[in-house]
């Protein structure tokens, strides 16, 4: 099981933290996973990055059972 959480727009389509009891096996297909279960999210999901224990991974992450992963939508600030 690994442990999801979402920011800003993504808590339209997610809550905020929520459990994935079968492990993908990197990055790139928990985004794709994600996908399939929210697909009005595909846009926002397709430019998010991810964390994992506060450090930002790229999409051949291995991820691992206890894993915190947090989902980033791009943000802009003034």
């Amino acid at each position: 099981m690994i442990t999801l959480e979402f920011f800003a727009g993504l808590k339209d389509y997610f809550p905020s933290v929520m459990e994935v009891q079968e492990t993908p096996k990197d990055i790139n297909r928990l985004r794709r996973y994600l996908i399939d279960q929210q697909s009005f999210a595909t846009t926002l999901l397709e430019q998010c990055r991810f964390a994992v224990d506060d450090t930002f991974v790229q999409e051949d992450y291995q991820l691992r059972q206890g894993d915190l992963i947090l989902v980033i939508p791009p943000s802009s600030g003034g």
